[in-house]
């Protein structure tokens, strides 16, 4: 994510997240930050508004959010969705798709801040998506990989398998 064209690039953990998982930022003067959230157990909604509060003070035109455990997702994923946005700005989303569904990576305007503010629980910003009261636009993917997410330890497993496979390591 680091390579996206993405500033800042705010990275939401949990109190007790050691950041072994996180590679050192490409540049060490770079944008990109880390947000602990101390209510991430209670839910991704909380995640995410932490991510928000944190990027608000620069009053930004729209937002990214993507998902740690979707190790698959690339710069130039990330890049179109900006691209789009910038293309169609009067929209108040672009999202990718999965299986027909809009998902994360998504980009959100300016315009749905106080909705996605006001989500509670564990079911992120998945109901915005499929709202009829907002207007977007969904991206094909190239790959199914870039959805791939580790949300168990098989998940984990088939993961560091397709890395294996596209990276040689």
């Amino acid at each position: 994510m680091d390579r996206c064209n993405l500033e800042p690039l705010i990275v939401v953990v949990r109190a007790d997240d050691n950041l072994e998982w996180l590679p050192p930022a490409i540049e060490p003067q770079g944008s990109r930050r880390t947000e602990t959230c101390l209510t991430a157990h209670l839910g991704l909604s909380f995640s995410l508004r932490c991510g928000l509060n944190a990027v608000l003070p620069l009053q930004p035109d729209a937002v990214v959010v993507a998902l740690a455990d979707q190790p698959f997702i690339t710069s130039a994923l990330v890049n179109r969705l900006i691209q789009t946005f910038e293309q169609s700005p009067e929209i108040d989303y672009v999202a990718s798709v999965s299986n027909g569904s809009a998902m994360p990576p998504a980009l959100f305007s300016k315009t749905l801040f106080p909705a996605l503010q006001g989500l509670d629980g564990d079911r992120g910003a998945a109901g915005i998506l499929r709202s009829p009261d907002y207007k977007g636009i969904v991206l094909e993917s190239e790959s199914a990989h870039y959805f791939m997410d580790a949300d168990t330890k098989e998940d984990f497993g088939e993961i560091q398998e397709q890395w294996i496979l596209r990276n040689g390591k």
